[in-house]
C-alpha cells in the first residue's frame, strides 16, 4: 500500500511552498549543488527532489510501433514535464553533447539534456549499437561510451526505462514488466532499422537484455542480426541475501523507501525505493544461471566487464551466469565471449577452468594511487568525466551515515575511492564509492576487439 497519486501531488505542492530552497533553486546548477554539505543536507531534510512534478502528461506508449525518433521526443518532453531538476543548469559539455549539437553552448544545458534517451546517426544503417542503464540511473551513464561506438562508425541509441529521469518516486509504482516492454521495443527498433546490432547493458540493462533474449516469445529469426551482448556489471544476483525481502516490505503501509538521500546526483536517484529491489528482483530470478542452463539460449557472443568485489551484485553469479552462456552447447560462437574481471584484490571466487576470464588491475600510478578497488557504479564511466571522474563534481558517499565522515567524503582532498565493503568502509570511515572506471581506455581496447572478432 503507498500514499495514492492525489495525496503525493498534494505533499509535493505543500513542499514547494513551505519550502524556501525550492523557489531558490535557480541559485544552483548540476555543479556547484555539490559544494555546500548544509545545503545537501537541508535540500535531503525536505525532499525537495524526491517527488516527481504533478504535471499531467503520458509517457511514450511502447506497445506502439512509433520510430524512436518519436520516443526520443516525447521522452525529453515528459521528462521536462515530471524532473524538478530538470531545468537546473547543467553546463556538463562533453563529446556526446558536442556530437548532438555542434553549435550548444555549456550555459544552456539543463539537467533535462543530460539525462534524455539520445541518438548518435554514424551516417550509415549497417551497424547499431542500443545502450540501456541500471536501476535508478539513466542514459548519462553511456556519455563517455558514445562517443567511442560512434567514432568506430557505429550508431548508438540509448533507453531510459519507465520510472527513470525524473525523481524517486517514479519507481514506487513501476514494474520490472514496463522494462520489459520498453525494452522489447527498443531492440525491435534496432532490428528493424539496422543491419547488424549489438546489445549493451550496464546493471538491470544488462538482465533485461538477456531476459528479452531468452524469456520473451521474440521473432528468433531476426536474432541473426545481433552480433554481440556487451555488459558491464550486468545484474546476475543481489549481493545481498536479503534482497528478496525487499518485495515484502513494499506491502508495509507508508514504508517506500530502503533509504532517502538528497538526491542532487542529476544522473542518478540516491533515494532508493523499496519497490525498486522488489522489481529487480523478480527479473534477476528470471536469469539466475540454474535457468539459463535448462533454457535453449541464442548463439550472440557475450563481452562482461566487473568488478571482482562488486557489492551491488554478487561477482560469483555473474561468472556463473557467463559459465551457462558460453558452456551452452548448440553455441558455435563461444570462441568470442570475452569476460573481463577488475582485480584489484583477490576475492572467493570459482573461476572454472577454460572461461575466456581476462583479469585487469590498477596500474597506472597517477590515477591508481587512491583507488583501492573497482566500484559496481564504475566501469561505463571514464577519469575525465566531467560528473563522475577523477575530478567530476560529484562525489559517491551515500553509504555513510555518520555525520563527520560524510562530511570529510564529500570535502576531503585526501579521500580513499574503492567498493564499500566491510573491510574497506571499516578502514577507510570516509571513503568515496568509486564511480569512475581508472581502466577505462583498457576496457574500450577489448571491447573494439570484441567487435572486431563480432562483426564478420
Amino acid at each position: 500500500m503507498h500514499i495514492n497519486h492525489k495525496w503525493r501531488w498534494i505533499i509535493g505542492l505543500s513542499s514547494m511552498i513551505l519550502n524556501p530552497l525550492a523557489n531558490a533553486s535557480n541559485d544552483f546548477d548540476c555543479i556547484n549543488i555539490n559544494n555546500d554539505v548544509s545545503v545537501i543536507k537541508d535540500i535531503k531534510d525536505k525532499e525537495l527532489y524526491l517527488n516527481e512534478l504533478s504535471a499531467e502528461v503520458k509517457p511514450f506508449d511502447f506497445n506502439s510501433n512509433l520510430p524512436y525518433q518519436q520516443y526520443v521526443a516525447t521522452t525529453q518532453q515528459f521528462i521536462l514535464a515530471k524532473n524538478p531538476k530538470a531545468k537546473m543548469k547543467c553546463p556538463i559539455l562533453n563529446d556526446t553533447i558536442k556530437l548532438l549539437n555542434p553549435q550548444q553552448n555549456a550555459q544552456n544545458l539543463t539537467v533535462s539534456d543530460l539525462v534524455s534517451p539520445f541518438e548518435l546517426k554514424a551516417g550509415n544503417n549497417k551497424v547499431g549499437v542500443l545502450l540501456i542503464h541500471g536501476l535508478t540511473d539513466s542514459p548519462y551513464l553511456f556519455h563517455d561510451l558514445a562517443p567511442k561506438f560512434y567514432h568506430e562508425g557505429i550508431n548508438v541509441r540509448t533507453l531510459l526505462l519507465p520510472g527513470h529521469g525524473t525523481a524517486p518516486s517514479a519507481l514506487i509504482d513501476t514494474s520490472y514488466r514496463d522494462w520489459q516492454l520498453a525494452t522489447r521495443y527498443a531492440i525491435q527498433q534496432m532490428l528493424n532499422d539496422y543491419q547488424q546490432v549489438y546489445l549493451g547493458g550496464f546493471s538491470t540493462g544488462g538482465a533485461l537484455i538477456i531476459d528479452h533474449l531468452v524469456n520473451a516469445k521474440a521473432n528468433e529469426q531476426s536474432y541473426d542480426k545481433i552480433k554481440g551482448l556487451l555488459f558491464w556489471s550486468p545484474a546476475s544476483k543481489a549481493k545481498s541475501n536479503l534482497a528478496w525481502l525487499a518485495q515484502y516490505v513494499d506491502y508495509i503501509p507508508w514504508v517506500d523507501y530502503v533509504g532517502k538521500g538528497a538526491d542532487i546526483d542529476f544522473a542518478k536517484y540516491e533515494s532508493f525505493p523499496f519497490n525498486a529491489g522488489a522489481q529487480v528482483h523478480k527479473l534477476m530470478n528470471s536469469i539466475a544461471a540454474k535457468k539459463l542452463a535448462k533454457k535453449s539460449l541464442p548463439d550472440i557472443p557475450m563481452f562482461i566487464a566487473t568488478s571482482n568485489v562488486d557489492q551491488t551484485i554478487a561477482s560469483q553469479a555473474t561468472v556463473d551466469l557467463f559459465e551457462a552462456w558460453h558452456n551452452f552447447s548448440d553455441r558455435s560462437s563461444a570462441t568470442k565471449d570475452e569476460f573481463v574481471l577488475y582485480a584489484d584484490k583477490e576475492a572467493v571466487l570459482t573461476i572454472p577452468s577454460g572461461l575466456p576470464i581476462t583479469k585487469m588491475a590498477c596500474s597506472d600510478k597517477q590515477t591508481c594511487n587512491s583507488i583501492v578497488d573497482i566500484a559496481h557504479t564504475s566501469p561505463t564511466n571514464a577519469p575525465s568525466n566531467l560528473h563522475y571522474g577523477q575530478r567530476g563534481s560529484y562525489r559517491n558517499c551515500e553509504h555513510i551515515l555518520d555525520d563527520n565522515n560524510f562530511v570529510q567524503c564529500k570535502t576531503s582532498d585526501n579521500n580513499q575511492r574503492g567498493e564499500v565493503t566491510g573491510e574497506n568502509t571499516k578502514k577507510y570511515p570516509h571513503m568515496q564509492r568509486l564511480t569512475f572506471n581508472p581502466m577505462f581506455e583498457q576496457t574500450w581496447q577489448k571491447i573494439t576487439g570484441f567487435i572486431q572478432r563480432t562483426s564478420n
